[in-house]
């Protein structure tokens, strides 16, 4: 050691080993190159820099590994107790038991910051290679602190840029996937990154499955490596080096919350590479996807593959891992619902990609996450505002609904009120006008008797006085059944009692009772326009002739004196058509829709002073109905204050049973 040649020997491979540091044009590739330094002059299979991140808390930050065996087991690192010490000490690696494994702490100053790892085989490490060993590694150590500082102060540069384009788009409203292309493509560009996605599961609310659920995978070692930092699960130095973290099969389901079906659906794409670049789907099932089953598994951590993972199809597919190795995966989490932190539910994942391996920095996790959390934020907010306008607008609907209603209830209101009034005059009339009904051949049956009781009474005036006696009788006695009869028909206690008559002589034997009065008061004629066939009808006879009469009455006592009446009798295929027409004042508008309800009399028969109840084509429409038959009236002018006024009966030929 004291001979200069060996001095300048020693000098000369330290300087060989620690070139990186002053040669790397890159940064942020300084420890990756100086791991492969190491590995080339050490002769080693593999060599791993790992970072004491805080106690029991550590992370791969740089690796050479020159076999597929040593590059498989940079995941597990982590997970092992590792011996170390101030100088270098050899340690049997469980997953090496044929390789000569050194340890040695790495320092800067006093401070202990991780430690390097090198494995060879079948190289013997004298005490001269253990004396560089452990000055390289001081270098290194130094490497990791100049490596945290310059990751703190890249992205202490790009922060404010990436926070205020994602704050701006959220202030802006911007929907949900504008928010991911805009985060996604900042992230891509400030990491230097060659392709970005957003991928969400179609049902939001899946959880964390247990680890028993997922099957563990036999036929490889590989696994997951997870980001070990303050934000992702707590993995110490003690565990047992038996302990993996857990995986999921290839062919294994998710259990649970994660059931096979679930669908992943590709959101955003920002890929910054150039040529033709291959399309992806729009969607995929979970279970088909080995790299989204153990970033569900490893959730709410982030999940970091660099492309020693064994991958399904569809992984192939959609992260291209050939050409894209380096993967990180950041969960999505948040609820849909504004009472409940954006946490414990998956509902996606960032994923990052690099085409070289790539350690990620627990700082550039966190920035990451950061940003995703803002976005699960701005996600739940707009839920909520969502919700509040549907309730919102549900109200106001049940609002507008209410005062609709109200709007129709005060509408019925008004219209009952008014009916009610009406009802009210037309119970006033009725009793105005049946008092004068039942009073008038009261008073002429009084004097008629009082009359007859004179003892000077000579015959003739007797049998005059007897015959306004019978006929005010006869008038009251029809009034009080006609008020009976209608009873019974609205009650539908009037039975029905068909019989077969023969139309032509019935109706002439009732026109000509009645036109007999007509000659007398009002000189009115009767024209009858009956078929040449006698037709043959069955239905009720009493209820027959009480229409047909009282409609040729009701036609005379309107008729216009010294004016015609016509009656038709009609014969169709399955009804007869009865109609009687007259010249006569015309009917109102108003009127001609009320002119069948019971006490309702017309304007012009009030203002003409023509005696009546208002029962008579009341009690006409009810027994029309009672018969299974149809009545209707027109009014149509003809001359001035001169209308053709026709009311139209129809009877079916064929009874329906009552």
């Amino acid at each position: 050691m004291q001979d200069t040649r060996e001095i300048d020997y020693f000098g000369q491979r330290i300087l060989q080993i620690v070139q990186p540091l002053a040669a790397g044009e890159d940064r942020g590739e300084v420890l990756a190159l100086l791991a492969q330094s190491v590995a080339n002059n050490f002769a080693a299979d593999g060599c791993w820099v790992l970072q004491y991140l805080s106690p029991g808390v550590v992370r791969v930050a740089a690796s050479a590994c020159v076999s597929h065996r040593t590059s498989v087991i940079s995941t597990e690192l982590p997970h092992f107790t590792i011996p170390t010490a101030p100088t270098p000490t050899q340690w049997r690696m469980p997953l090496l038991p044929d390789y000569q494994v050194m340890v040695v702490e790495t320092r800067d100053r006093e401070q202990v910051t991780g430690c390097l790892i090198v494995a060879t085989k079948g190289v013997e490490w004298y005490r001269e290679t253990k004396l560089i060993f452990q000055i390289v590694a001081d270098y290194v150590g130094t490497a990791l602190i100049e490596e945290d500082l310059r990751v703190q102060a890249q992205i202490c540069q790009i922060y404010p840029k990436l926070h205020h384009h994602l704050t701006q788009a959220i202030v802006e409203n911007q929907p949900i996937d504008r928010l991911f292309e805009v985060a996604v493509s900042d992230m891509v560009e400030a990491l230097k990154l060659k392709r970005g996605l957003i991928l969400t599961l179609k049902s939001s609310d899946l959880s964390k499955p247990s680890p028993r659920t997922i099957e563990m995978t036999a036929a490889t070692e590989s696994t997951v490596e997870i980001a070990n930092s303050g934000i992702t699960a707590q993995t110490t130095r003690q565990q047992s080096a038996a302990a993996k973290p857990p995986i999921v099969s290839p062919n294994s389901n998710i259990n649970g919350s994660g059931q096979a079906g679930t669908q992943v659906q590709v959101v955003t794409t920002i890929d910054v590479r150039t040529g033709d670049l291959p399309s992806l789907p729009a969607s995929f099932l979970l279970e088909n996807s080995y790299l989204c089953q153990a970033a569900l598994a490893n959730a709410p951590n982030p999940t970091i593959f660099n492309g020693n993972e064994q991958i399904t199809s569809i992984d192939r597919l959609i992260f291209q891992t050939d050409l894209l190795p380096s993967i990180a995966m950041i969960p999505l989490m948040g609820s849909t619902l504004p009472d409940r932190e954006p946490t414990g539910a998956v509902w996606g994942w960032l994923v990052l990609q690099h085409d070289r391996s790539r350690h990620w920095h627990p700082v550039e996790l966190k920035l990451l996450q950061c940003q995703i959390y803002q976005i699960a934020l701005a996600r739940i907010h707009k839920q909520a505002l969502k919700q509040a306008r549907t309730a919102v607008a549900n109200r106001t609907s049940q609002v507008q609904t209410s005062l609709q209603l109200q709007a129709k209830l005060h509408d019925v209101g008004r219209k009952r009120m008014e009916n009610l009034r009406q009802a009210n005059e037309l119970k006033d009339e009725f009793i105005n006008t049946i008092s004068h009904e039942l009073r008038t051949p009261l008073t002429s049956m009084s004097l008629a008797i009082k009359m007859l009781r004179q003892a000077d009474v000579d015959p003739d005036r007797r049998e005059q006085y007897l015959d306004i006696l019978e006929d005010q009788c006869q008038r009251e006695i029809k009034l009080v059944n006609d008020l009976l009869k209608l009873q019974q028909l609205e009650s539908r206690q009037l039975e029905f009692r068909p019989q077969q008559i023969a139309l032509n002589q019935f109706i002439s034997e009732q026109a000509t009772f009645v036109a007999d009065r007509w000659q007398q008061s009002k000189s009115l004629e009767l024209s009858l326009h009956l078929p040449q066939v006698p037709p043959q009808i069955e239905t009720d006879a009493d209820s027959l002739k009480h229409i047909v009469e009282e409609l040729l009455v009701n036609a005379g006592k309107f008729a216009i004196p010294h004016t015609m009446v016509e009656v038709w009798l009609t014969v169709e295929p399955e009804q007869i058509v009865f109609q009687i027409t007259n010249l006569s004042k015309p009917i109102s508008s108003e009127d001609l829709p009320n002119l069948f309800e019971k006490f309702r009399r017309g304007t012009g028969a009030t203002q003409q002073a023509i005696a009546g109840t208002g029962l008579g084509l009341a009690l006409v429409k009810s027994m029309v109905e009672h018969v299974q038959g149809n009545i209707t009236v027109t009014s149509h002018p003809v001359e001035q204050s001169i209308s053709n006024t026709s009311f139209t009966v129809t009877i079916p030929t064929i009874l329906e049973r009552h």
